[in-house]
């Protein structure tokens, strides 16, 4: 193939590729105002933020509401430094984070901080679960440290990909930035210029071929 062609097709991929790239939005909840005194409030369910949404779910199998969303404020002896989220126990029945895009769509769960309540090692266990957009789920368990006002960083593997949505710890720890990466939206109006490209590519190399062909006659 002509070198030309094949520089002109590689620009066209180029464009391509780099019209799929996802972006990173992180849920902070500094939305939420903060009391001056209460050290907690409690948040309107669904919380939104960034085209997400943020619920509760109880029971064994979540097929129950969950309990009122609180925020921490900086008058709790958990305050961490920002706003982190937890939600109230449903008696007998526990409670439960359900997060999902605001529009149905799937999305990448990359880290969230997280702080727990408890020192002792039964309170601290936090476990989330993914659910991909193929079906199935996947978990990931951890063990919270005893500092009860500090957040640590939770890394998710490669398996919380393309996920429809995820559930989580919420009654013995409190969450704060959640890192998600969303499918960026591919632009209409790259297309049409590579298109174009492409073509007076063509047309530039058909052309110098024909002053080709007549200098040999």
């Amino acid at each position: 193939m002509n070198k030309s062609l094949l520089c002109v097709l590689a620009m066209l991929l180029a464009g391509f590729v780099n019209s799929g790239n996802a972006a990173v939005t992180t849920l902070d909840f500094n939305s939420i105002a903060l009391h001056p005194t209460n050290p907690y409030i409690s948040v309107v369910s669904p919380y939104l933020e960034d085209g997400f949404k943020l619920t509760t779910l109880a029971g064994v199998s979540f097929q129950l509401s969950g309990g009122t969303i609180y925020a921490i404020m900086p008058s709790s002896p958990y305050w961490t430094g920002s706003v982190g989220l937890y939600s109230g126990v449903v008696t007998n029945h526990g409670s439960a984070f359900l997060l999902e895009k605001q529009d149905g769509g799937t999305f990448d769960l990359l880290s969230m901080d997280a702080a727990s309540f408890w020192t002792i090692a039964s309170g601290r266990q936090f476990a989330v679960y993914g659910y991909p957009q193929a079906g199935g789920y996947v978990s990931q368990s951890f063990l919270l440290d005893a500092t009860t006002n500090s957040l640590e960083t939770l890394y998710f593997n490669d398996t919380f990909k393309n996920l429809s949505k995820i559930i989580f710890s919420s009654t013995y720890a409190q969450v704060d930035n959640i890192k998600l990466g969303v499918p960026s939206p591919i632009s209409a109006v790259p297309l049409p210029g590579a298109f174009w490209m492409l073509m007076g590519g063509l047309g530039w190399i058909s052309r110098r071929n024909f002053a080709k062909a007549l200098n040999r006659v």
